[in-house]
């Protein structure tokens, strides 16, 4: 299948998604039936592999989570097109001293528990990447090559409101990544590393931009980020676990409640120091051009894909140098 009949279809996905939730909310004020959005999470996750033992040292963690763009549907081939052959080669190459072990779209793609360098091969297809790309490029560069541990999940095409969370608690998606990250710690813990998470990257909610969903979406958020830093309070930096929010685009895709979604994350940045926000609207990610003819509204276009990533990173490196705002 090719990378264009690729995004085809996965946009039907998601338009199906997102029609699905819409009439679930229209119509009727009978409570919702939480059988009606089990998605059936597989999480029979392998065991870990790919790493030396520790002997004491930190392991800087840094978790990735979210829905598509988070995932990474963003062409590699017009990165290479519009990246410089230098920059490109870096990216191919990845990075041998940020690992990642990820997990996409319920073990349809996945490292298989391996932990393993950072590189474009990390995203929803093999043509295809995310923003650790970004993030890896951007500590490589400013953090005097540092080793990092990247955990990545993603879900595309689901909401905060159904499926990470469920009426406020914990969802089903929610307690198949814990497993995950879970897991994952407790594997850098058994070779004798001292676990350092330190923050939560979070690019999410173009999936709850309906008028229910976004109304829902401040409280969903700040009970997922109460949750998260409670669930993984033994394996975060005694500052605190940070949460880095990235704002969603105003592209058709996210008519109409994208404002709202946004409004929320700017609020929730607003009650603790641990609380980042960056706009992507702002800092001029665009979703409008690519593929060329046929553009996919709902994902960000190569080299804002990288940009997302350099965000994420830019604030990661802010943390650990102690120049958060």
């Amino acid at each position: 299948m090719t990378t264009n009949n690729k995004k085809q279809a996965r946009r039907a996905i998601l338009t199906l998604l997102s029609i699905s939730g819409l009439l679930a909310v229209t119509g009727c004020n009978k409570k919702e039936n939480r059988e009606d959005y089990i998605i059936g999470m597989d999480t029979d996750y392998e065991d870990c592999s790919g790493l030396p033992h520790g002997n004491g040292k930190t392991a800087k963690v840094i978790i990735l989570v979210g829905q598509s763009n988070c995932t990474g549907c963003s062409i590699t081939s017009y990165l290479k097109d519009q990246s410089k052959e230098e920059d490109f080669a870096r990216y191919e190459a990845g990075y041998q001293n940020i690992k990642i072990n990820f997990n996409i779209d319920n073990h349809r793609n996945c490292s298989e528990g391996e932990f393993r360098k950072t590189d474009l091969m990390c995203g929803s297809y093999d043509e295809e990447f995310g923003p650790e790309v970004g993030i890896a490029d951007y500590l490589d560069a400013n953090m005097n090559g540092e080793e990092f541990y990247i955990l990545k999940f993603s879900m595309s095409g689901y909401s905060l409101n159904y499926h990470w969370m469920w009426d406020y608690e914990r969802g089903e998606i929610y307690d198949a990544e814990m497993m995950f990250f879970k897991k994952s710690l407790d594997y850098l813990r058994s070779l004798e590393y001292e676990v350092s998470l330190d923050a939560i990257c979070w690019m999410q909610g173009e999936s709850d931009t309906n008028e229910y969903k976004g109304k829902r979406y401040y409280q969903n958020e700040v009970n997922f980020i109460k949750y998260l830093r409670e669930d993984l309070s033994e394996y975060s930096n005694p500052r605190g676990l940070y949460f880095i929010d990235a704002g969603i685009s105003d592209s058709p895709y996210c008519l109409p409640t994208y404002p709202e979604i946004n409004d929320a994350k700017k609020k929730i940045s607003t009650l603790s120091p641990l609380n980042l926000y960056f706009s992507t609207i702002d800092n001029g990610l665009t979703t409008l051009n690519e593929p060329y003819g046929d553009p996919d509204l709902g994902h960000y276009d190569a080299l804002s894909e990288l940009k997302l990533g350099h965000l994420f990173g830019e604030q990661i490196a802010s943390i650990y140098k102690g120049e958060t705002k």
